[in-house]
């Protein structure tokens, strides 16, 4: 077998692959061949003939090799190493364009790896001896030297046939080598790939040349890696292919770089004719050859007018061109910086247009410039906008001067930046002064220490803040302002404080002469309240005090009767002192409730208390000729409730009712009671009468304390029947009666649910 190639192919695809190597060569001279070996691997982007023949010269021992290699526009520095065992002998050399190329780590990789080929080539010098020891021994080096090669080393008969697979290919694909003989190898090979793979094959069998192929081989694991498939045939004296050997290298690594690297030159292609700015590059004599689309549109030319010369200097402002040319000469010959901004007017006479212009060298090792890149702004709107800013910024300052407020800034320590005029005016200090602490000096002795405080804690925590204090006016005088603050953090933490200080004098003033006033009116509005409650509880009393003089006197005349009638004036005592404990109650529940004590709640019934009230007014009813007719909802659910206090609402339009007829001629007077449940939350209870009616204007007023249609009335009734109401979370209120009269309602919840019942009820 041809081990020479084999080993020296394997030796450069390791370094190639291993070290991201741009070119990696060989060159041997041995006794058994009667040619020099030369075998050169490079990167996609490189040619080996290119290679081959920038080393054409040093391999054939005419000069020697070379420090480093410029190929397509690239410098590639050369690291060059003898190899060879016994009658072979030669030089690897290795490049990369890396800077800093070979590092010590580098170099310790290629010796060993040289290590590794001197002692394949002793093996094959060994397995060519004559004598059967040496030949015996050989065949087993041989096979431990193909093993350790780094690389699916493989051969296969003239027609193609694989006989021999290397220890590294049968554990990578993870099956035994009958398995892979003959064609059993393309099981492993992706069904995507086999086809291709197939037709390459049967073209090299067919040529009987060597050659390369890439397909996806399945690693033992079951996943697919790309490698490079590599062939080359052993031919005998007659230049027949007696057998084929071949070389099989993971690429899987180069092909997604490879991959990885031509999408960015795709992208990086597409970004530069996208990107929303124009972009040139330029030779390093200074020609510009290039324009991205975005540039040729602002200069309005094509592609092919970028010719050498100052082609570009007949588009600037005439008083320009001169000083751009120069600077572009300069920036040329020093490979300084280039930055102009210039006046540009394209062919077609368009106005002229502001642009920004930059350049910076791309240099080699040796600072040499290798090529000029740069960039295009098209500034006019930024510069017509810098000028409409300035203009603004002078139109800021005139306002916040004439703003009639303290403006100013701060730094966290509390010294000054700024105070506009009106600060200063006020002060009565100039913008030096009131810089750094001098505003201090204005503040009232009794307010700067807790100012000086509040700036503290207000510096700590970086939040808005507010202050009142006194500040003296140039004249002497204090007045009082309202001093606020906010911080504005910039990208670096750094804090500015900006606020306004407000004269706030005559608000304090007003505010104290406020708080005064306040104070007399509710003094003024606790007598109103005494007021209130006072006729409150003569006007709920009325009712009970005069059914006891009613009873007392009854009771009297039947003790004067002779014989006196002892039952009788018993009943009517029991009576009397009935309406003594419902004034004492009436009493005790109206001064709670205006004190907003909670009531005496239990269960009690409408109906029940409805009929209560009722016989309470018997004696009214009958007096007023006023005949009564009851609704009772007879399954009428139980409320939560005062029952004194429920007997007094109802009372109390049962009482109303009854004055509302009161001159009612030629119609019955007639008072209609009844029960009701509301939805399903709410029983309500109506008294409907046959008076005269109400006004729409005054429904509502009704319920105001002290507001009464009668000559004689006090105005309370209503306003502290929709306060019990209210305070059992109902509500009362009023409405007309068709055809005569009006009807008053109210509604509580049931067994305290508190969900107040909706205004569309309210006329039931």
């Amino acid at each position: 077998m041809d081990y020479e190639i084999l080993t020296a192919e394997a030796l450069l695809d390791a370094l190639l692959l291993g070290l991201d190597l741009d070119l990696a060569a060989v060159a041997l001279r041995s006794a058994a061949r009667g040619d020099p070996l030369e075998l050169t691997r490079c990167k996609h982007e490189l040619t080996e003939e290119d290679i081959r023949e920038g080393l054409k010269q040093a391999f054939s021992g005419t000069a020697p090799i070379p420090e480093e290699l410029a190929v397509n526009g690239s410098r590639i520095a050369l690291f060059v190493t003898p190899i060879g065992e016994g009658q072979v002998r030669g030089h690897l050399v290795v490049g990369s364009a890396r800077s800093g190329f070979p590092t010590e780590s580098q170099r310790l990789i290629i010796s060993h790896a040289v290590l590794q080929a001197n002692a394949g080539f002793k093996n094959m010098l060994a397995s060519a001896r004559p004598d059967s020891a040496a030949s015996s021994s050989t065949g087993d080096n041989l096979t431990e030297v193909i093993d350790s090669i780094p690389g699916l080393a493989w051969s296969a008969g003239p027609d193609g046939s694989a006989e021999y697979f290397n220890d590294y290919y049968l554990r990578y694909v993870g099956q035994g080598a009958d398995s892979l003989r003959g064609v059993g190898w393309a099981t492993a090979v992706h069904p995507d790939d086999i086809d291709e793979l197939k037709k390459a094959w049967s073209e090299m069998l067919a040529s009987g040349k060597g050659g390369e192929a890439e397909a996806r081989l399945r690693r033992s694991d079951g996943e697919y890696r790309w490698f490079l498939f590599r062939t080359n045939p052993f031919l005998n004296s007659a230049g027949t292919v007696v057998r084929w050997y071949g070389l099989n290298v993971d690429i899987e690594d180069r092909k997604r770089a490879a991959e990885a690297l031509q999408s960015r030159e795709f992208h990086l292609h597409q970004l530069t004719e996208t990107i929303p700015q124009a972009l040139w590059s330029a030779t390093p004599d200074g020609a510009i050859r290039y324009l991205n689309k975005k540039g040729l549109d602002f200069m309005g030319v094509e592609a092919d007018d970028l010719t050498d010369g100052f082609w570009w200097a007949e588009g600037l402002h005439p008083d320009q061109v001169g000083g751009v040319i120069r600077t572009w000469q300069h920036a040329v010959a020093t490979g300084a910086p280039y930055n102009v901004e210039v006046l540009y007017r394209r062919p077609s006479g368009e106005d002229y247009r502001w642009a920004d212009v930059r350049a910076l060298p791309m240099l080699d090792k040796d600072s040499n410039i290798l090529m000029w890149y740069g960039s295009l702004i098209d500034i006019h709107d930024r510069k017509v906008a810098q000028e409409d800013l300035e203009a603004s910024e002078r139109r800021l300052q005139l306002i916040i001067d004439t703003i009639p407020g303290m403006v100013w800034s701060a730094r966290p320590d509390g010294s000054g930046n700024f105070a506009n005029r009106h600060f200063r005016t006020y002060l009565g200090l100039s913008m030096d002064d009131a810089r750094e602490r001098g505003w201090a000096s204005a503040v009232h002795p009794e307010d700067l220490p807790e100012l000086t405080e509040t700036w503290r804690k207000m510096a700590d925590t970086t939040q808005p803040w507010d202050f009142e204090a006194r500040l003296r006016r140039f004249d002497g005088e204090y007045r009082w302002f309202l001093c606020r603050g906010n911080p504005l953090v910039d990208a670096s933490d750094g804090v500015e404080w900006f606020g306004v200080n407000v004269d706030i004098h005559d608000w304090k003033v007003a505010q104290d002469e406020l708080r005064e006033a306040q104070v007399e009116l509710a003094h003024m509005t606790r007598m109103m309240g005494m007021g209130q409650l006072t006729a409150a509880i003569a006007h709920e009393l009325s009712q009970p005090l005069s059914g006891i003089t009613v009873n007392a006197s009854a009771g009297l005349r039947m003790l004067s009767m002779n014989p006196p009638e002892v039952e009788s004036a018993r009943e009517t005592i029991r009576r009397t002192i009935r309406d003594a404990s419902r004034a004492t109650e009436v009493t005790d529940r109206i001064r709670a409730l205006y004190s907003k004590s909670d009531p005496v709640v239990e269960t009690v019934d409408l109906n029940e208390i409805a009929q209560e009230v009722i016989g309470f007014s018997h004696s009214d009813l009958r007096k007023n000729g006023v005949n009564v007719k009851t609704s009772f909802t007879m399954d009428l659910p139980v409320v939560n409730g005062d029952r004194v206090q429920l007997q007094q609402v109802i009372f109390n339009l049962v009482k109303n009712g009854i004055e509302a007829m009161s001159g009612v001629v030629g119609r019955s007077k007639e008072l209609q009671i009844g029960t009701a449940r509301e939805n399903t939350n709410y029983v309500r209870l109506s008294v409907r009468d046959a008076g005269s009616g109400l006004d729409s204007g005054m429904l509502e007023k009704l319920f105001s304390p002290f507001f009464t249609t009668k000559s004689n009335g006090m105005g309370v009734g209503l306003s502290v029947s929709r306060a019990i109401v209210e305070s059992h979370e109902g509500r009362l209120w009023a409405e007309s009666n068709d055809p005569h009269g009006a009807v008053f309602t109210f509604s509580i919840p049931l067994r305290g649910d508190g969900n107040r019942p909706k205004e569309a009820n309210a006329s039931g």
